[in-house]
């Protein structure tokens, strides 16, 4: 039994109020003195029911002591209850916030919002609409009525599976509190994983990896941000990456993941952005291939032609990777391969040709060349040649 001391400020008189608990609920007896009248309660997410003062006695999610269809958080914060942040006691005082089921019952014992049909006699008061966002219902998947965090500043009472979400007031944070609320509650500092530790940061979001906050300021207010559709944020880079590890697209082409040249993707530019697609070189019957971008295809990279060269003769050759190259190669005995090899470059404008002075080659003007010069491109995978050997 729990009783309260009601004045109505529009009548001298007082009145007391006897609510009787079942004996057989466990709840903790939150001790309310109410004030009816016409003012608003503190908290963008709560519903007004008049000018009501709570004093609080211990932290918690309660029955409201006027309304079935709505609850009472009891927690703890270093601002005042009437709002006076130049309170010098550094002590947390309790402040009490009402919330609303939206048209459900508030169970006390299970901290959470169920059906009326199950709270037998319950006639909740007239809330205000909560529009419900159907982007959030996977926040609800297995969480059929519950309260949970979609991230660090946005509370989600989920109801019958559907997701309304609630947006935390300055300075609150999301935080899961099982034992005190039965599981999310906008609460003051807390998480510390959703605070602002440094001016000008990037964080990843405590409950979904696919957001992130941005903190302006020490201690200011995180502000969230979605990642694209099938991308995650990378702490490490602070940057949205694709959930398949593929680098972004900046052009049109089918590429070579360079994290793992087994796999690569293609870019497709729409009026809705870039669309990135990827695809894999393994198959049951074709393994270790890498994507080769000159080609176009999956190729075994120890055939690939890397544009490598080594002396075995005298004489001056072209280097296979450029044009306006060419090797100069010396017989020489101390040399581990019995050449020496030297690079030279012809000057600008000019390109080697091999056919010139008899065969001999030499520079010639850009353009002058009676050797074809295709030069090779070396692929951005790479392979241990070793390895090609076992």
């Amino acid at each position: 039994m729990v009783s309260l001391v009601v004045q109505d400020q529009f009548s001298p008189h007082t009145h007391i109020v006897t609510f009787i608990m079942p004996v057989s609920s466990p709840i903790k007896v939150l001790l309310l003195v109410v004030v009816v009248g016409v003012c608003v309660v503190s908290g963008d997410h709560h519903e007004d029911f008049g000018k009501i003062s709570m004093r609080c006695v211990s932290e918690g999610r309660f029955s409201h002591p006027e309304d079935c269809g709505s609850f009472v958080d009891c927690l703890y914060s270093s601002r005042s209850a009437d709002g006076d942040d130049d309170n010098d006691d550094d002590e947390p005082q309790l402040i009490a916030r009402v919330g609303s089921c939206r048209g459900r019952a508030f169970h006390p014992t299970l901290k959470k919002c169920i059906d009326l049909n199950a709270m037998r006699g319950c006639l909740p008061r007239a809330a205000r609409a909560l529009v419900a966002d159907p982007k959030l219902d996977f926040v609800c998947e297995g969480s059929n009525s519950e309260f949970v965090c979609a991230d660090c500043k946005t509370l989600v009472n989920c109801v019958n599976g559907t997701a309304y979400p609630e947006v935390c007031v300055a300075g609150d944070l999301c935080a899961t509190k099982e034992a005190q609320f039965g599981g999310g509650v906008c609460y003051p500092g807390q998480p510390p994983e959703c605070h602002c530790d440094q001016p000008n940061q990037f964080k990843i979001d405590l409950y979904d990896e696919t957001r992130f906050f941005f903190c302006e300021d020490v201690a200011s207010d995180p502000i969230i941000y979605q990642c694209p559709e099938d991308h995650a944020f990378d702490p490490n880079t602070s940057q949205c990456r694709n959930f398949d590890g593929l680098p972004e697209c900046t052009s049109i082409g089918v590429f070579a993941n360079a994290e793992n040249c087994s796999q690569y993707y293609n870019c497709i530019f729409t009026t809705n952005g870039w669309v990135q697609k990827a695809f894999s070189c393994n198959n049951d019957t074709h393994q270790n291939l890498m994507y080769n971008e000159i080609s176009g295809r999956c190729e075994d990279p120890c055939e690939w032609d890397t544009g490598s060269f080594s002396c075995n003769q005298e004489g001056r050759f072209n280097d296979p990777t450029n044009c306006n190259a060419y090797f100069e190669c010396v017989s020489d005995t101390n040399a581990k391969s019995g050449f020496r090899q030297t690079h030279h470059t012809c000057p600008e404008d000019y390109e080697w040709d091999p056919s010139a002075r008899n065969d001999y080659g030499h520079c010639v003007l850009k353009g002058t060349s009676k050797a074809s010069c295709i030069p090779v491109v070396a692929s951005k995978c790479s392979v241990n040649r070793d390895q090609c050997n076992k």
